[in-house]
């Protein structure tokens, strides 16, 4: 924000007040965020503050909010997974009991192996946004409030969600 916010007035300095106000009034929005996204993990127990999802694109989330990313499908979205990266997805699931891994909404078509692997070890598959928006999900701010909500939602669970209740929630997320 403050590059753009720099920029901005380079090139246009007969509004560098409204682009700094602006900032400043995004800035500030931004910490508000950040309370409020410690806050939502927090309520999650500290033994289930634990990431699982298809890539690891969420080390920077994870280490801001205490939370650890346990385990993903491959270390790149665009590569099918491994034999070994598999069994090392069931092994981690198994290992520490999490009840819930995590989904891109953009990248269901491509992530039957993370799927499979929660319906085989009995744990829900729930929304997290990286990179791409939807109708429900279309700001940085809403994006990080939504995955927030969705790590404590699906992490503080007992019981994990039926399949079909899966797929139908990760498909209502990509509408």
């Amino acid at each position: 924000a403050e590059i753009i916010r720099d920029t901005l007035i380079e090139v246009d300095p007969e509004h560098a007040a409204d682009y700094a106000a602006n900032t400043e009034a995004y800035l500030s929005q931004l910490e508000q965020l950040d309370g409020e996204i410690q806050a939502t993990i927090n309520e999650i127990p500290q033994n289930r503050r634990v990431l699982v999802t298809t890539h690891d694109a969420f080390g920077y989330f994870a280490h801001a909010y205490g939370m650890t990313v346990a385990g993903f499908v491959t270390p790149n979205p665009a590569s099918e997974p491994s034999l070994a990266e598999r069994k090392r997805l069931t092994q981690t699931i198994r290992d520490l009991k999490v009840p819930a891994v995590f989904l891109e909404p953009n990248l269901v078509s491509r992530s039957s192996t993370l799927v499979e692997v929660a319906k085989e070890q009995g744990v829900q598959v729930c929304p997290i946004y990286g990179d791409a928006f939807t109708k429900e999900v279309h700001t940085y701010i809403n994006m990080m409030r939504f995955n927030a909500r969705s790590l404590r939602d699906c992490l503080t669970q007992n019981n994990s969600t039926p399949e079909g209740e899966q797929q139908r929630r990760i498909r209502r997320q990509d509408d």
